[in-house]
């Protein structure tokens, strides 16, 4: 059984209280309104629900969603991982020259005798496979 307390909040929750707007300037009575307690917040819960629901449903189906951290377009995705491999590739094939230049220098200073260089078969190109 509920105790005197509950039973005392709950009954001050359903007493109600009258909003009477007055206009200023005649002192007539615009609106009249009979609340309690309990209204205002189920109508302030109502609104926030709402609210919530609005915005929820505003971000998931309009392209606003693509402004949040985390979301983007699934092409700008897979063009960025493309990129990723083909920045890949550019490193490597500038270690490669450069390996090259630093070679080639070499040989040209007298560093090494180019009878002592090795020459081996250049790596199958990617590119000509497109």
């Amino acid at each position: 059984m509920p105790s005197k307390r509950l039973k005392k909040i709950y009954k001050n929750l359903k007493y109600k209280y009258r909003l009477v707007i007055y206009n200023e300037s005649t002192l007539d009575m615009e609106y009249s309104f009979f609340l309690s307690q309990l209204n205002v917040i189920l109508a302030l819960c109502s609104l926030l629900l709402i609210g919530m629901l609005l915005s929820f449903l505003i971000i998931t189906f309009t392209p606003v969603k693509y402004y949040l951290p985390g979301f983007g377009e699934a092409g700008v995705r897979k063009q960025l991982r493309e990129l990723m491999v083909e920045t890949e590739k550019l490193k490597t094939k500038q270690r490669e020259n450069d390996l090259w230049t630093e070679n080639i220098r070499q040989v040209l200073s007298g560093e090494i005798p180019s009878d002592k260089i090795h020459i081996q078969e250049a790596m199958p190109n990617d590119s000509s496979k497109k």
